[in-house]
């Protein structure tokens, strides 16, 4: 009887460990820091704007994190296009940066000229562009038509922090999705 309650013990003690080596690698090898494209696109756009920032946290997001918590997901029936969305998405990166000094300047159609600027002139456009009195929101594509729809960058600048979005993946079954969730009639 004390042999078989060792040999559980173990058997246990196995699995708890395999579980965690394999929660671990899926949580290092997927949740890292971002990549010298964002770095390059976070320095350009916080080179055009006139205040200093910090960052309060950044963080990259890969395929294997993005699938399991798609699993999650996958337990509420009435999210099923947001998991089939999930499973289209390859990587997320996403930095925000505090502003330093809070000098109440808000964002105005000058910055927004200037960041569009920045972006076009490294093979991004602009498919969204909002101004507002205490912020502004874009959002580019690639340019290069091959591209255009694997990577789309989200820019959220107000008077507190900026906010830069990358996302990756098959972009265009995520708005075929959208568009099959809200039932639109689009016709092509």
């Amino acid at each position: 009887m004390l042999n078989t309650k060792r040999i559980s013990k173990v058997k246990t003690g196995r699995l708890i460990l395999t579980g965690f080596v394999l929660f671990s690698a899926v949580l290092f090898t997927s949740c890292i820091g971002v990549d010298s494209q964002f770095e390059e696109v976070k320095d350009k756009i916080m080179g055009k704007l006139s205040e200093d920032y910090k960052t309060d946290f950044q963080f990259s997001i890969g395929s294997a994190a993005i699938h399991v918590s798609s699993w999650f997901v996958d337990l509420s029936a009435d999210q099923e296009h947001l998991d089939d969305m999930m499973r289209e998405i390859s990587s997320v990166q996403v930095g925000i940066y505090d502003k330093v000094k809070n000098v109440n300047t808000p964002p105005d159609f000058n910055t927004l000229r200037q960041i569009d600027y920045e972006m076009q002139s490294n093979g991004w456009k602009y498919i969204v562009r909002s101004i507002e009195d205490d912020g502004m929101s874009l959002i580019y594509l690639s340019a290069n038509p091959e591209e255009m729809l694997k990577t789309m960058y989200v820019v959220n600048l107000n008077d507190d922090e900026l906010i830069i979005i990358e996302v990756n993946g098959n972009l265009k079954k995520v708005i075929e999705y959208a568009i099959e969730e809200k039932n639109f009639d689009v016709k092509m």
